[in-house]
């Protein structure tokens, strides 16, 4: 007997005539293109104010330690060969004495002639107008709260009765702490015959932020203990050199365009790089020249702020 076993049929190729199917992504949004630039330009934004807040409160502090260890090097010099300046005519950003402040952990720093913006990036400025340390009469010193070093950053710490020794080239002097006060408040009577006062001025701020903002001025008097020294010539005040102060040039704009220019320049070359090359070699080449530049336009940028922040 024949069993019959049904047989599965046999494929059959079926052919679509459907329009093919596209493989390409779905078009976004002109919305979403708008956001996705927005959001782009947002992290760009953050990056470069987390880069002005590290530059300020730290890299530019290396800056400034550099600019003191060669000043130093030549006030030491110039001490030894006694020809250190005791007054009048001195150029803009010569040493002109070295402080040290226990209570603020200052020791050995240079301070400089002119309180102009980029003459405290280098360290503390002896304000023109006033006798130098040590000298009758009353020499004040402006420094930094917040950048390049903030060497003045804890002036409202100080107490009564804290010393603070200057070195200049009429000798070593150490002036006591008397108190401090604020703008508007009174101002001590002038000092009598042999006697010298020193004031340091610098800034503070008030609230959750104040150490990243200060903006009111603060003054700390201190008594010479001991008798002063005949006053050299004294140079005239320049009003660009008053607390709080700012000082901007034809010189610094230029140079800032020309190094934002060059900034420009860095940072396409290194997106060319990442297409031409790759992305890990475009930013392995790129990044040192890119620091290098931002570096420099933010050397020059912060001389648009006062020149006690």
């Amino acid at each position: 007997m024949t069993i019959l076993v049904p047989q599965a049929p046999s494929p059959r190729t079926v052919v679509r005539t459907e329009a093919p199917i596209d493989g390409k992504p779905p078009a976004r949004h002109p919305r979403a293109e708008v956001q996705l630039a927005v959001s782009r330009a947002m992290i760009v934004i953050a990056l470069f104010a987390a880069w002005i807040l590290v530059y300020l409160t730290v890299f530019s502090g290396f800056e400034q330690n550099h600019e003191q260890s060669r000043l130093y090097g030549r006030m030491r010099t110039e001490l030894a060969l006694g020809v250190a300046p005791t007054g009048a005519p001195i150029a803009a950003g010569d040493p002109v004495a070295v402080l040290s402040i226990p209570r603020l952990g200052l020791k050995n720093e240079v301070v400089v002639e002119g309180t102009a913006t980029s003459q405290l990036q280098d360290g503390p400025g002896h304000l023109r107008g006033s006798v130098l340390p040590g000298q009758h009469g009353v020499s004040e010193l402006l420094g930094r709260a917040l950048s390049f070093g903030a060497p003045f950053g804890s002036l409202d710490t100080l107490r009564a009765g804290d010393p603070i020794t200057v070195t200049t080239g009429q000798g070593t002097f150490t002036y006591l702490v008397s108190g401090a006060r604020h703008q508007g408040d009174p101002v001590p009577t002038a000092p009598a015959a042999n006697d010298g006062r020193l004031t340091l001025v610098s800034a503070v701020g008030s609230g959750f932020l104040a150490g990243l903002a200060p903006s009111e001025t603060i003054y700390v008097d201190a008594t010479l203990n001991g008798k002063a020294v005949g006053a050299g010539p004294v140079t005239n005040q320049l009003s660009a050199e008053q607390p709080m102060s700012t000082h901007v040039t034809s010189g610094t704009l230029a140079f800032l365009a020309l190094n934002l220019q060059l900034l420009l320049i860095v940072l396409l070359a290194t997106a060319w790089l990442r297409a031409r090359w790759s992305s890990l070699g475009g930013w392995v080449v790129g990044t040192p020249m890119v620091l290098a530049a931002l570096w420099a336009v933010s050397s020059l940028a912060s001389q648009l702020l006062p020149n006690l922040v």
